[in-house]
């Protein structure tokens, strides 16, 4: 989550961004970004977080102050996050797809969503992950956010998977390049290789007439 990977925010997100911005009576919980101050419904995402709950329940300024500081945090991303936990007009939108993804599995890991891990495991499993479209860099990205997490190596190999069956060996390899840590580059790529298909190469053609006497060597 760094100042390289922010990009413009679409009018979509952009709705989403300002509807956070202002507080409710239900959403009045304040969130400081890096950039902006965000509302949230407390009482709500401490049923589902178990850093939501503590900071519900626990003895923290916190509480008494009604806010908290993620400066490090850009609001596109939380709220990108925030979308697909809560509910818009009475209805939710729990679809996963590569413009979430890593948004999902970056906040379920820092804020304690155990129920949105296992959703993403789901996910990387089902045919909808196989068949969508996804930059080379994000599938990496995505490698090195789940490593990063823990996710048992079972949960992973969906997403070097579908980075083996890339057809453009040289971006991946210029993907994996951006790894710094040699050790996690390296087993990214074992894991790339390993499940790379096997392409058949014809043997050359002979033209050795082994009916010709006089071309045999040994007999």
């Amino acid at each position: 989550m760094t100042s390289a990977q922010q990009v413009s925010v679409p009018d979509g997100l952009q709705d989403k961004i300002n509807l956070f911005k202002t507080a409710t009576v239900l959403r009045k919980f304040q969130i400081d970004t890096q950039s902006d101050t965000i509302y949230v419904n407390l009482n709500y995402l401490a049923e589902l977080s178990e850093y939501f709950h503590v900071l519900r329940t626990g003895s923290y300024t916190e509480k008494s102050t009604e806010k908290v500081n993620l400066d490090d945090v850009f609001t596109e991303e939380l709220v990108v996050f925030l979308s697909y936990v809560c509910p818009e007009g009475f209805e939710f939108d729990r679809t996963i797809n590569n413009q979430n993804i890593s948004s999902l599995v970056y906040f379920s890991d820092r804020l304690i969503f155990p129920w949105i891990k296992q959703e993403i495991k789901k996910y990387l499993k089902s045919d909808e992950f196989k068949d969508e479209q996804y930059d080379t860099e994000l599938l990496i990205q995505l490698c090195y956010l789940l490593h990063a997490q823990c996710y048992p190596s079972a949960d992973i190999d969906p997403v070097f998977k579908k980075i083996a069956r890339l057809s453009d060996i040289a971006s991946v390899d210029k993907a994996l390049a951006t790894v710094t840590d040699k050790d996690t580059q390296v087993l990214f790529n074992e894991r790339i290789i390993y499940f790379r298909p096997y392409t058949f190469q014809p043997r050359p053609q002979s033209f050795f007439d082994w009916n010709d006497n006089r071309a045999r060597l040994f007999f």
